[in-house]
């Protein structure tokens, strides 16, 4: 009974575990969002027009809608600015901040309701909307 009890135990965790991270998955992307996507090894100003899990519909800015495409991960990074609001993840988990500098394509930000302490320069990756 006791193995039956910790083998129980043992496959809930294990199946909870899987299924917690993806909770605190963000999109990589939000509708009106600006950011730059990449095409044939080069990084284009774009804006985002729609969401479809991990894969943004994007416009680029300065050229015609026949150029719009969906683009996922692998080709997309944020844009923010100094100012803008943001969820940063840190260990597994999503907190609330702001972007305070933005240099070689990293992003200084501080945690709200928490001191300059906690301030650091992370890549786009752990940055969403």
């Amino acid at each position: 009974m006791k193995n039956k009890v910790l083998f129980g135990a043992i496959f809930m965790a294990t199946w909870v575990g899987t299924l917690i991270p993806s909770a605190f998955a963000a999109s990589p992307c939000s509708v009106g969002q600006k950011a730059e996507v990449l095409w044939k090894e080069a990084w284009y100003p774009a804006t985002v027009l729609k969401v479809n899990n991990d894969n943004c519909y994007i416009t680029y800015e300065g050229y015609d809608s026949s150029w719009n495409e969906w683009v996922g991960t692998g080709r997309f990074r944020a844009s923010f600015e100094a100012g803008d609001a943001v969820r940063i993840l840190w260990k597994g988990k999503w907190y609330q901040g702001q972007v305070l500098e933005v240099s070689n394509n990293l992003y200084k930000i501080t945690y709200d309701g928490y001191d300059s302490s906690w301030d650091e320069w992370v890549e786009p990756s752990r940055v969403s909307r």
